[in-house]
């Protein structure tokens, strides 16, 4: 491989930048920017190291893999923070940094789009980033071949849309053709070649029509079921929580099942359980179980022997051979399952069914117990740890004082377990809290995680997912085992039918605390959304009306504000949306500006970098600068003219002022010297920039803004300064 010459540092920093602006195109596939802002530091400090060793001498592979080498070296101080840079063991940040890695590919496993922008997975991107950066910066600048460069920055850009089906913005794809295109230009200039402006244009022009028909040809690989019609609303890829949020908001009311039950009573069917909290996220219990139809069915942890003596039948049909995806809807607890075509395999602590092969569903029977709790059989009930399910009760120890101190002002009271989720269960239904599936969403703590559940507590705006998680921790603390349940609550009454008709509208989440004697109990913390149970009463005075198990979610969507924060009811519904509104609008502000202002900020760095190499370049350097600006400004530099004819033409622009028109003959006679003898002549900086200032103050304000904001010098005179009097007649630069 061929050493890359010098000059090549602008090069890599356009390489850079062109990186970070095409991997924008996670916005859509990941929230937050946190991901965004460790890859710039860390494909900042890889192309530097690259840029470095080249200019050593460093052949551009050897380059190219001492690059690679900080970035384990910068994910480590960014996962270690100060301990790493403060001497702690190398050992430990590098399996600080394999853990986050192992953390972010599970999470890319359960996790579904958008997903968390965890610290975690954001290592993971910024990795990616600088691997690709410097693999670009490899391919442009050690290979010199800057169009094969563009092509992975351009696949940087719309693989993501492509990959998760989230779409590529049109403002980033003009962001990258012009990212693009400054990279081939200075490469070019590198290299000595004068790129041209047709040339240029027509490659942007090819590069947003090759990406626009690579967005419309290629296929979507991991089209999400949400979008596909018929398709399973709950799947066994992904984390229930998150995709339950997601499936709420897409808007569609996709019809799921109809059932009836023996005695025609309203039921919840089940999807997963979850009980495996790690502070971050919760995650669905693994299929431990048996093969259905093979094995017994599994016993439910705590329930009463006779509870299974009492049972009743429930009949469910999907509304589709596709509705049913991996996850089989039941009531709980079940004690057989019928009619069932596909292969399931039993969750044993949860009694949940998860496919583990092919095949419809079809309709199928499901016999469950009948386990009839009372309030005052669960006050005198005690609370342990079921058998061999230590999760249940397990806690990170970095828990949000606002979660700790919240719980225990509502508990204070409380005397036993029952009271205890009663006092949690009741604060969360009192009014002061609203049921709301986008204002999570626009803020950022769309989840399920600790730090999610604090600024649930400060926001006090959320749906089921955030009330069940937050019931589900505080009942942790409080020592009461507790899980969360994904699945549906009971849908609506067909007319004239015994039937009940279940939805995706009628996705829901919910905890459940244990009970010893009793087993999972079942709690609804969410206003607007399921049916209270019998056993766990609200206060009349404090909350207000309830829905049916059967009303709809869009008419409970939003309740009925109350008194108790009126304020909160009266504003917080529309806070999210114009906070997300701004934050988008400001974003798409800056990216026009930041692509306005870049062919500037090239012009202005190309005049510094010739003014600053005028004794290098000699006047050749100062007398091009002269030109460029003229042309800048409208002024008529036609090519082939001499050095005197254009200094007749400059010094009529100039106005009035003597100075400048003696400074510039003397940088006129300096470059004819140059060019036509071999006696060496000086130009200085004072005399180009007095020029400079006597023809802007010569011409218009719209023609100062157009020179500043689109120089039109810019494309055409990308070439080294002392090569500029051998390509081209004296004077026409």
């Amino acid at each position: 491989m061929r050493e890359a010459p010098r000059g090549s540092g602008a090069v890599t920093a356009v390489v850079g930048a062109a990186v970070l602006v095409a991997a924008l195109s996670l916005l859509p596939v990941v929230h937050g920017v946190l991901w965004w802002i460790e890859s710039c530091v860390t494909v900042a400090i890889a192309l530097a190291a690259a840029a470095g060793s080249r200019r050593v001498g460093l052949p551009a592979a050897a380059a190219a893999l001492i690059g690679l080498s900080t970035v384990p070296i910068v994910l480590a101080l960014i996962v270690s923070g100060s301990s790493a840079a403060a001497g702690a063991s190398p050992n430990a940040a590098a399996d600080a940094v394999v853990e986050a890695f192992s953390s972010a590919f599970r999470q890319i496993y359960i996790d579904s789009v958008p997903a968390q922008g965890t610290a975690e997975l954001a290592i993971l991107i910024a990795a990616g980033a600088a691997v690709v950066a410097v693999v670009a910066d490899l391919v442009t600048v050690g290979l010199r071949a800057p169009v094969a460069g563009t092509l992975v920055v351009v696949a940087v850009a719309i693989v993501p849309g492509k990959a998760f089906a989230t779409g590529t913005n049109g403002l980033l794809l003009l962001a990258v053709a012009v990212a693009a295109l400054a990279l081939i230009a200075v490469d070019r200039r590198r290299r000595g070649r004068a790129p041209r402006v047709v040339g240029l244009a027509a490659g942007g022009a090819i590069a947003v029509v090759v990406a626009l028909l690579v967005q419309v040809v290629l296929p979507t690989p991991f089209a999400s079921s949400a979008q596909a019609g018929g398709a399973p609303v709950i799947d066994g890829g992904a984390n229930p929580l998150l995709r339950l949020g997601q499936d709420l908001r897409r808007g569609a009311d996709t019809p799921v099942l109809s059932y009836t039950s023996r005695n025609n009573a309203p039921v919840y069917l089940r999807l997963a359980v979850l009980e495996d909290f790690t502070g971050r996220t919760w995650s669905p219990n693994p299929a431990d179980g048996g093969p259905l139809g093979f094995t017994a069915v599994p016993q439910a942890p705590g329930a009463p022997e006779s509870a299974d003596r009492r049972t009743t039948s429930t009949t469910i049909t999907p509304a589709s051979e596709s509705s049913i995806g991996d996850r089989l809807p039941l009531p709980y607890p079940a004690t057989s399952v019928t009619g069932v075509q596909g292969r399931f395999r039993w969750e044993d602590r949860g009694l949940t069914l998860s496919r583990f092969g092919a095949g419809a569903v079809g309709s199928y029977v499901v016999r469950s117990a009948q386990v009839d709790a009372t309030a005052s059989q669960l006050r005198a009930a005690s609370v342990s740890v079921p058998a061999g399910d230590e999760q249940s009760l397990a806690m990170p120890s970095n828990v949000p004082s606002i979660i700790r101190t919240t719980a225990e002002r509502w508990t204070r009271n409380a005397s036993n377990p029952y009271d205890i989720a009663l006092a949690i269960q009741n604060q969360l239904r009192n009014g002061a809290f609203s049921y709301d599936e986008q204002t999570p969403a626009e803020q950022g703590y769309d989840g399920d995680g600790l730090g999610v559940i604090a600024k649930f507590l400060s926001v006090k705006a959320g749906y089921c997912i955030h009330y069940a998680s937050t019931m589900a921790v505080m009942a942790r603390l409080e020592g009461i085992p507790a899980r969360i349940v994904v699945g549906y609550q009971p849908g609506e009454t067909r007319v004239g039918s015994s039937a009940r008709t279940v939805s995706s509208d009628d996705l829901h989440a919910w905890p459940e605390l244990y009970f010893d004697g009793i087993g999972w109990v079942r709690f609804e913390p969410t206003p607007g959304r399921g049916a209270v149970p019998s056993y766990a009463p609200l206060p009349t005075a404090d909350v207000t009306s309830t829905p049916t198990p059967g009303a709809s979610s869009a008419a409970a969507a939003t309740p009925v504000p109350t008194e108790s924060d009126p304020a909160a009811a009266a504003n917080r519904g529309g806070t999210g949306v114009a906070t997300g509104a701004l934050l988008r609008g400001g974003g798409i502000v800056l990216l026009i500006g930041a692509v306005l202002a870049l062919p500037g900020l090239l012009r202005r760095g190309l005049r510094r970098r010739r003014l600053g190499r005028l004794e290098q370049d000699g006047p050749a350097g100062a007398w091009r600068e002269l030109l460029d600006t003229a042309r800048d400004l409208g002024l008529p530099t036609a090519r082939g003219r001499s050095p005197r004819g254009i200094e007749a033409e400059l010094a009529e622009r100039t106005g009035r002022s003597p100075e400048a028109k003696a400074a510039l003959a003397r940088l006129r006679a300096a470059y004819e010297r140059q060019a036509y003898s071999r006696v060496s002549a000086a130009a200085t900086r004072r005399d180009v920039e007095q020029v400079i200032d006597a023809l802007r103050g010569q011409v218009t304000g719209g023609a100062r803004l157009a020179a500043t904001l689109a120089p039109r010098s810019l494309f055409g005179t990308l070439v080294a300064p002392r090569l500029a009097f051998r390509w081209s007649p004296p004077g026409s630069g």
